[in-house]
């Protein structure tokens, strides 16, 4: 990834010409490796290659990072200012969820328009969850909450119930209350579930009974917020059956209104808090009704490779390596017999979560195999706006699952990112 650091950051605030990724690499490692448990004599030998291993990880991601980052500046803003804003606030959330919340917001700065309140209230919601950062989260809301001024009323709703979720978790409920008055149908169960999350067994009876009522309505809004309530409720009531019961009928009742995509997701949930609980059996059992959800289906075949790679990295998660590795061996083969008739456009987005569930499995050398084929893929189409959406995803996964591009993956990228030009 070293070859990357030449260029990264070169539309981010122009101070020296030296690589400003590099500086904040080098400024990381040594504030790590500073560290007093890093510095004691008491530290063992594992301890120390490890703090090393976490400097040295960290530095490439932000490098891969940064890097997409320039490809999202380099979307022009005439015509396409809302893709070249979309791309800049995906990559701000990889940020935050590489641990970097302060250079998180230095890119949420730099989007002009309401994904800069999206991106700054999505980095206050993390702060306020580490419980000593509520004065970061307070300030961080406020200036998502500013950036609203030129919003449509749905994109001013969403910013609004983020930011509810905010300080539904420092536990100001006026402030959260305020902000959620007047909020339409698809955004007014996000606070709903955020309270769910920090509160699962509190008012349990008012939560389902909200739950029910939602789901008579047969309003999709309605009955989806109904199921991310319910599963917000389920890690924190698994030990009581009675509960547990009654929430996976909610999450059953929900699901025959959804569709099969949702459906699967909130079953892969269920698995992920059973296994959790160390429940093995309920885990598994939660796969196999994904897995018989999917095969119930129609699908584009892009869609039931992206729902395959899902449901394969639901079996990595628990354990189950080896039909993880037949699903995607599978996916791959379905990929490989489909490919022709499948837009240029949406082929690595069917390749990018088999290479996720790879590295899940802990099989880095096809993760990174299979990333290299999107990057291919994701550079067909004549048109750049698309071939700068593929770069920009791709780096973001590999981020997210730590594969680090090989040189052969970085000049590749590079000469992506050089070739995108008009026509967009």
């Amino acid at each position: 990834m070293m070859a990357i650091q030449q260029f990264a950051c070169s539309n981010i605030v122009r101070a020296p010409r030296a690589s400003r990724s590099l500086v904040w690499c080098v400024a990381l490692a040594s504030a790590i490796v500073a560290a007093p448990q890093f510095a004691s004599g008491a530290s063992s030998t594992a301890d120390r290659v490890e703090l090393t291993q976490a400097a040295t990880d960290q530095a490439w991601r932000l490098q891969l990072l940064d890097f997409a980052l320039d490809v999202a500046n380099r979307v022009p803003t005439q015509g396409h200012e809302r893709d070249r804003a979309r791309l800049q606030e995906l990559t701000g959330l990889a940020l935050l969820d590489a641990g970097m919340p302060d250079r998180a917001a230095t890119c949420a700065r730099m989007i002009d328009g309401w994904r800069r309140g999206s991106l700054l209230a999505a980095i206050a919601l993390e702060q306020a969850k580490r419980g000593d950062k509520s004065d970061d989260a307070r300030a961080l809301a406020t200036q998502a909450l500013a950036a609203r001024a030129s919003a449509l009323d749905w994109q001013r709703e969403r910013i609004n119930a983020m930011v509810a979720r905010v300080y539904a978790v420092l536990g100001d409920d006026t402030e959260a209350n305020r902000l959620e008055k007047g909020l339409g149908e698809p955004e007014m169960g996000k606070v709903a579930a955020t309270r769910a999350a920090r509160f699962p067994a509190a008012d349990f009876d008012a939560q389902t009974k909200m739950v029910d009522e939602w789901l008579a309505t047969k309003n999709f809004d309605l009955v989806r917020n109904a199921a991310d309530v319910s599963l917000e409720l389920y890690s924190g009531n698994f030990a009581d059956a009675t509960r547990r019961s009654r929430i996976e009928a909610a999450v059953s009742a929900a699901n025959a209104q959804l569709p099969f995509d949702l459906r699967i997701a909130h079953l892969l949930r269920l698995s992920d808090m059973a296994h959790k609980h160390a429940d093995v059996t309920a885990a598994n059992a939660f796969i196999d009704q994904a897995q018989a959800q999917c095969a119930a289906a129609k699908w584009l075949v892009e869609d039931e490779i992206v729902q395959l790679s899902a449901i394969a990295s639901a079996k990595a998660r628990v354990g189950n390596a080896t039909g993880a590795r037949k699903d995607l061996e599978a996916a791959v083969a379905k990929f490989d017999s489909a490919r022709g008739g499948i837009v240029d456009i949406f082929r690595a987005q069917a390749l990018r979560p088999i290479a996720e569930a790879y590295a899940l499995l802990g099989d880095g050398a096809m993760a990174r195999a299979v990333y290299g084929r999107a990057l291919t893929d994701g550079a067909s189409n004549p048109n750049a706006r698309p071939r700068a959406d593929d770069l920009v995803l791709t780096c973001t996964s590999m981020s997210r699952t730590r594969i680090e591009p090989d040189a052969a993956m970085d000049a590749q990228m590079r000469a992506i990112r050089d070739g995108l030009v008009q026509p967009w």
